[in-house]
Parts: structure tokens; sequence; C-alpha cells
């Protein structure tokens, strides 16, 4: 099976790549290899019995890497049921954010001045809120940053979700119409200044200033036409919290070196294209971002000053050889009824093919 996992596995790739890769960010090295070792018998597992299903149950550790697609979509489960908690039930539009690709080189793994461009992104919906409505109000805003496109190359860009309802005063009225216009221009105004007040380069600064005379009508964005519920909006934003830059379903071909991707153009027709490993790696890792970053950001009226949620232990963390040995144990469920497991055991090394060999759990437990 083609998935991004077996391909960095088969034939030591990314041993290979790493060696012949000496600048690459510790980081980015602790996800992949976070990922390689998901699900590894050797860093243990528990194994236990569930009497509602009738069958031993093993249950490995997982790694919670940020391009882990397994793990991933846990991670991801569980926060679109906090975001639900969060988000307003009114309703919301959709907002893209775009920058011209003679940005990109200078945005290209800087994760600080990608953080501009989100705040940036809720400075202009607030600007043009204001203006449209002739009125000081207070916007809410999520925020989400895409890194790459199709073919996995650098290409930043931005998911708004805007809410249709602003504060102003003590009371809520709608903001249910952004000036295409207006819009563009403001975000190429704000952007610009930002970034101009960052800490790059002379050179880069002035490139980033001549834009405004290159492209006159301001940068490209997009409005969505239609509104989106509460539903609609969390699992929108959900698909960019945990994601590597191509999903293992558009994976085509695998062999002699080589890597085939599935494409869709503007009318979405099909087509393929194909990278030689070590690009196909380059462009995978270049995404992952910095342990501290927040891929979506809540802003306005989501911010943390603004929405109070009652903080409550989650339930469902993830069980730790600690814990269990040490006393403080929590009820381990089957994954497949949610019934607690019985005779449960934190086991270290590959388990027998027969539960009624472990006469003697001594040489499994730690």
């Amino acid at each position: 099976m083609n998935n991004i996992r077996n391909i960095l596995i088969d034939n030591e790739n990314w041993h290979k790549y790493k060696l012949n890769h000496s600048e690459l960010d510790l980081y980015r090295i602790s996800e992949i290899e976070k990922m390689l070792k998901c699900c590894d018998s050797s860093r243990g597992f528990f194994y236990g019995y569930c009497e509602h299903c009738k069958e031993d149950v093993i249950m490995h550790f997982k790694c919670n890497s940020k391009i882990c697609s397994r793990c991933g979509k846990k991670y991801v489960d569980k926060w679109v049921e906090r975001a639900k908690k969060k988000v307003f039930k009114e309703m919301h539009r959709m907002v893209t954010l775009t920058i011209p690709s003679d940005l990109r080189d200078i945005l290209e793994d800087r994760w600080d001045l990608l953080k501009i461009l989100q705040d940036s992104a809720h400075e202009t919906i607030q600007e043009v809120a204001n203006r449209t409505l002739r009125k000081k109000v207070k916007v809410g805003v999520l925020v989400g940053l895409q890194t790459y496109g199709q073919d996995m190359k650098f290409h930043p860009h931005l998911h708004c979700i805007v809410l249709e309802k602003v504060r102003y005063k003590n009371s809520f009225i709608n903001f249910n119409y952004i000036p295409k216009e207006m819009f563009r221009k403001v975000w190429q105004k704000i952007i610009i200044k930002n970034l101009s007040k960052a800490n790059i380069i002379y050179k880069d600064k002035m490139l980033i200033i001549s834009m405004l005379e290159k492209y006159p009508n301001g940068f490209v964005t997009d409005v969505g036409n239609s509104s989106m519920n509460i539903n609609q909006v969390v699992r929108y934003l959900a698909r960019y919290m945990r994601h590597p830059a191509i999903a293992d379903s558009r994976l085509i071909f695998y062999g002699k070196g080589r890597i085939t991707i599935r494409m869709k153009d503007k009318q979405k027709r099909e087509y393929s294209i194909w990278f030689y490993i070590e690009e196909f790696i380059d462009r995978l890792v270049k995404h992952i971002s910095p342990k501290q970053f927040r891929i979506v950001r809540w802003y306005g009226l989501y911010s943390r000053r603004e929405v109070r949620l009652e903080r409550i232990e989650s339930k469902d963390r993830q069980e730790t050889i600690s814990f269990f040995l040490y006393g403080k144990r929590k009820i381990i469920q089957c994954p497949k009824c949610n019934s607690p497991l019985k005779d449960v055991f934190y086991v270290i090394n590959k388990p027998p093919d027969n539960r009624k060999l472990m006469n003697k759990l001594d040489y499994w437990i730690n």
C-alpha cells in the first residue's frame, strides 16, 4: 500500500535523506521519526481482554505526530468537539486571502512572518467591517493557514471564517456583506505595512513595498457567497489542523526512485505529476510547523479575552506508562465497543502468539 510512512521506511529513504541534509531542523526530524514509530510494538503496548467482544485486545502507543494521518484524525476529532463549544451558532462566511508569488521566497521557512499573515488577516477584516458599517465594531474571526498547494510547493494562503455578527457597544449587529474591491485593497495595504516592519533585509522590504505599484487593484482574495453553519465552519477549518502536505489517497505510484501523485486542474480534470524521492521528502518536510505554532488562530470575539470556556480535564487522555505502573491508572477501554478491558498488562516486547503462554508475565512486563 502506498502511503507516506511506507515510502519513508522503504529502502531507508528517510535515513538517506537525513544524512544528506544536515541543515534539517530538529523539530522536523522529531515529527518524522515519531510518525515512523507510530504503533511500533518495540515501544510497548497494553494487552487486555474484552468480555463484551470475547477477544484479546492489543493497544499500541500512538505518535501524535503532525504528519501522521492515523493520529491526525483522532486529534482533529477532539479539536472539533472542543471548537463546537466555542463557535457561535450564528452563520459564518468564508473568505480566502493570498499573497503574490513574488513574496513567497521571503516567507518560506519564516514562521514568524507567517504569523504576521494571520494577524494581518484579522486586522483586514476588522478594518473592512468598521468602514462598511461606519462604526467601531468588534468582529469574530478564525484564521487557518495553509502553506502548500496541490503540488506540495510552498504556497501560503489563508482560509478565514468570519462571524456574520459583530459587537457594537453592548449589542450585536449584522455583518453579512464584504465589499470585494475594498477587501482586496485593504488586505494589500495592511500586509505590506506589517511585513515591511518585520525583521527582514532591506532588499526584501523594497520588494514588498513595490507590490503597491505592481498590483494597483490589490491582492487576490475570494469572498464566499454562501453562509456556513457551525458544523460546516468547524469541519472546514479542521482539515488544516493536522495534515501532511499530501493525502495518502493521492499517491498513485511508488517505485524506481519516483513517486507519482494525482492532481486536478481548475476544470476538475485529473492528471498526474512525479517526483524523485529526495524532492518528495524535501517538499513534505518544509511544511512541518514548529511545536508551538498554531495553524488555526482565534481573533476578536473568539479570542481568549472574550470567550471563557470551563476547563475540564480530558477523560480520553492517552494512557502513559507511568500512570499505569504507579497506581494512577484510568480505565482502558476496548477500541471497538468502549467496554472496560480486563486483565490489562503493559508489555515491553513482541506479544506471544497465544495468551496461554503468558503464565509468567514477568517476561513481558516492565
